[in-house]
């Protein structure tokens, strides 16, 4: 044996021998480590579920909300359509009737206003100065003398968009019995002035006066069908009659 081995010897054989391995605490720990986890998967699963019923029940009530939205949404698609279907049609048919019916008071007003008035046409004018009411007394004396002894509130001119155009007579008169007496006998006369015949006709708003002029051609032809057609107002209408009996465009 060597000086070497025989040290080694000697040094392995002072070293204390080790405790033997507790294999029965060792499953302790081990059983304890695994009770432990249990408990924590436990109570994280159970966290987990409770996580996930609270979801559920926040979608199902998502889902009754969205289902509620969907309802309203048709309520709401009904009564647009209601809105669009009925309720607008009859504002418009009441609006239109409600302007129809202001159109119509204000027509009648402004026919009112001017009842009096006659305008006559094709009287010449005598100067830029002239008195235009003597220059109407001489024509209307011309068919009957007792245009003397009629009264104006006013005679003047209207203005013409031709500057070459005779300008137009209105005479407001303050007895109606000499308006319609001045009417009737200027219309029987015949009277003509520098080869044009003159006119007399009652004084009407606007769009009564646009619907006399569209008339008058409809009226030429008539007569000259035969027939014994005039334009007369009824109301705050112009119409054609004819034999004193109204008569229809579409007929």
């Amino acid at each position: 044996m060597t000086t070497n081995e025989a040290s080694s010897r000697r040094t392995r054989s002072s070293q204390p021998d080790q405790p033997p391995v507790d294999n029965e605490v060792n499953m302790h720990t081990l059983h304890a480590l695994l009770t432990k986890l249990d408990a924590d998967m436990n109570s994280r699963f159970d966290a987990l579920a409770s996580q996930m019923s609270k979801v559920n029940a926040d979608i199902k009530g998502i889902r009754n909300d969205m289902a509620d939205l969907e309802t309203g949404v048709k309520h709401m698609d009904n009564d647009i359509l209601e809105i669009k279907e009925e309720t607008i049609p009859k504002l418009e048919s009441e609006l239109k009737d409600k302007i129809q019916e202001l159109n119509a008071s204000r027509l009648e007003s402004e026919l009112y206003s001017k009842k009096a008035n006659l305008l006559f046409f094709n009287i010449p004018q005598s100067s830029a100065s002239e008195d235009t009411e003597n220059v109407l007394r001489k024509v209307l004396t011309k068919v009957n003398t007792a245009a003397d002894d009629i009264e104006f509130a006013n005679v003047h001119r209207l203005p013409t968009k031709s500057v070459t155009a005779t300008k137009p007579i209105i005479a407001k008169f303050l007895k109606m019995k000499d308006r319609e007496a001045v009417l009737n006998y200027i219309s029987r006369a015949k009277l003509n002035i520098a080869g044009k015949p003159v006119v007399a006709v009652p004084h009407l708003p606007t769009a009564m006066q646009q619907e006399r002029k569209r008339l008058i051609p409809i009226r030429n032809k008539l007569i000259d069908s035969g027939k014994n057609a005039k334009i007369r107002v009824q109301g705050t209408k112009v119409a054609i009659f004819v034999d004193k009996v109204i008569w229809k465009e579409n007929l």
